[in-house]
């Protein structure tokens, strides 16, 4: 059958369907309650699809372009999810673009370019890249950074579709980068599944599975299951491309029961993984049972790309288990596969999985075309991707160019703003440091002001001090000289008495006069005064008798009346008149003072007992 006679029928059947589902007609209330209710409770059941088409032929009445786009879009993403990505679920989502472009919203059409770019990624679109890039013009012009974000996004899925891994990854990080400034943890997480698939094809693998691993986790902590369940199916493809059996069968299971009954093509996939893991670990009629539940899936969704993975796993399954005839019969099945989707990387793996299942079974003329295919298409290929390198290399060096441009005036600018703020700051702090050494000098001078002042203060007054003990010295000494004068004169005095005393006892009644000279205690009171001076010296030199007597304990009364006096610089007449005795015995005196000095003759007595 002919493309032109299956578009006619596929038109002819969306018309009758449509007239057919025309019988009842929804207001927009009802609309919304429909799409709530048929989302909550979605299958695969043909009463659904037959209320979504009735609903479809509703929205056409509905006069508001915006809401009749949005309508659109949401019955015809219901068709999707129920697995129908077919040429209608696409005519309507055009017809949903259409209502929302006679808007002129550019933010609601940039969603609507969204969900037609969505659809010609899954069907493998030539025109994939095209409606990406207008995505991205329209989220431009929206300005709304989460669209220019999203559409990054496709713009990176679409490079990806045409194995063009460098350029994918540029918009895919810029693409993370917007989300990121905007906290949007979703986006970031679908980005991050995207990121995965280039980083596997540029053989990083941890990478990439550490990028699924990053958006599982949000997924898991947004409750968005679905979501989640995909991101562990991605991680498990990149596990099994390193051989990791252990952890795809731990995290495939989970993913497993959350989209069996709920996600027809994630749960082909979860199939395909289980066929997979199965071969390497040598459970060949394990494998083969669950990669023909794949197909059985897949049967309707109808994924080409999918179907020429499961076929190729079924010849690896049945060459484990040496049924050559068999591998050879699922090797036809893969390039009849990608014959259809008319990608080049699945017809090289188709053909080089031929080319090999033909030598198995002496199929050699068809082994050896597979294989002259198979490098036709690989040089041809590679020749493609050399002349998209380059060009994307040359795109890219002009980007950094402009880019390197525009730093450099951005440096220099900022070299100049840095220049003459560091001029503004070295110049307020020349003043600031000019006002704080003024300050300082006025506080220094100030302080040795005052220094000065107080140091002449304290030295008056230590004058003042010292001239008032001076006087207070000198006034004690006056007072002692005039009280060792004055006892002088007293004893002189009594002693005169006593001698006339005694003459007139030799001539009177010497009873009485002894009376009258015991009663007159004439020696006690001449020891009493001299008791009296000796204690007011004392006091005078306290540090002078308690060192002196420290080192010479054997001094007597005498001998300490005679220091004193030496100390006063009283000479020997004077000494001799005060201590009332002749010069001879002041002489003897000095002399027994001297032996208990410990002095020799050549030693100065005066300068000793001064040196005290």
């Amino acid at each position: 059958m002919s493309v032109l006679k299956i578009s006619y029928c596929v038109i002819f059947c969306f018309s009758l369907l449509t007239c057919w589902s025309q019988d009842k007609i929804y207001k927009k209330a009802e609309l919304d309650r429909l799409y709530e209710d048929l989302r909550a409770n979605l299958n695969r059941s043909d009463s659904i699809l037959n209320k979504i088409d009735g609903a479809i032929a509703s929205i056409s009445k509905i006069e508001n372009d915006t809401i009749a786009g949005d309508l659109y879009h949401k019955f015809a993403n219901l068709r999707l999810d129920m697995g129908h990505w077919d040429s209608i679920s696409r005519g309507i989502h055009q017809k949903g673009y259409d209502r929302i472009e006679a808007s002129g919203d550019f933010c609601k059409l940039a969603v609507s370019q969204f969900n037609l770019t969505r659809f010609a990624l899954f069907r493998d679109s030539s025109n994939l890249l095209e409606l990406a890039n207008h995505g991205l013009d329209i989220a431009e012009q929206c300005g709304d950074l989460k669209q220019i974000a999203h559409a990054q996004s496709f713009v990176g899925a679409a490079y990806i579709n045409s194995a063009d891994y460098k350029n994918a990854l540029v918009n895919l990080l810029e693409s993370e980068k917007n989300y990121s400034s905007i906290d949007d943890s979703l986006g970031i997480a679908m980005v991050n599944l995207d990121l995965a698939i280039v980083y596997s094809n540029l053989q990083e693998g941890m990478r990439s599975i550490e990028a699924t691993k990053k958006a599982a986790f949000i997924y898991k902590n947004a409750n968005r299951d679905i979501n989640y369940a995909v991101a562990l199916i991605d991680m498990c493809s990149s596990y099994l491309d390193i051989k990791e059996t252990d952890s795809v069968m731990k995290y495939l299971p989970i993913a497993h029961k959350i989209v069996e009954n709920r996600h027809q093509l994630a749960n082909a996939y979860v199939y395909q993984h289980y066929g997979n893991l199965n071969i390497q670990l040598g459970k060949f009629d394990k494998a083969i049972a669950d990669l023909k539940k794949g197909l059985e899936v897949n049967k309707n969704i109808d994924d080409s790309g999918l179907n020429a993975n499961l076929y190729n796993f079924l010849v690896g399954a049945y060459n484990g288990k040496n049924d050559k005839d068999l591998a050879f019969v699922y090797a036809l099945k893969s390039d009849s596969a990608s014959d259809i989707i008319g990608g080049s990387y699945e017809k090289l793996n188709s053909l080089l999985t031929l080319a090999k299942a033909s030598y198995n079974v002496n199929e050699n003329k068809q082994s050896y075309n597979a294989f002259l295919e198979y490098i036709e298409l690989k040089d041809s290929v590679l020749g493609e991707e050399k002349l998209k390198e380059v060009a994307a290399l040359e795109k890219f060096y002009e980007a950094e160019k402009r880019e390197n441009q525009i730093k450099i005036q951005q440096q220099e600018n900022d070299l100049l703003s840095t220049k003459n703020r560091a001029a503004n700051n070295r110049n307020i702090a020349l003043l600031v440091s000019l006002l704080l050494l003024g300050a300082l000098a006025y506080a220094l001078i100030n302080k040795f002001r005052l220094r000065a002042t107080k140091q002449k203060a304290i030295t008056k007054v230590k004058e003042l001090e010292n001239d008032n003990l001076s006087q207070k010295i000198e006034y004690q000494k006056r007072e002692l000289t005039s009280k060792a004068l004055h006892i002088a004169q007293k004893n002189e005095m009594l002693n005169e008495l006593k001698k006339d005393l005694s003459n007139l006892r030799k001539d009177n009644n010497s009873s009485n006069v002894n009376h009258l000279i015991n009663k007159l205690h004439i020696d006690k009171q001449i020891d009493d005064n001299w008791e009296q001076f000796t204690t007011q010296f004392m006091e005078m030199n306290p540090d002078f008798f308690k060192n002196i007597t420290k080192l010479y304990s054997n001094l007597t009364k005498n001998d300490i009346r005679l220091i004193a006096l030496l100390k006063m610089k009283y000479d020997s007449n004077s000494i001799a008149s005060l201590l009332n005795i002749s010069t001879e015995g002041v002489k003897k005196a000095r002399y027994r003072l001297r032996k208990k000095l410990e002095l020799s003759s050549k030693d100065d007595l005066e300068k000793h007992i001064m040196s005290f």
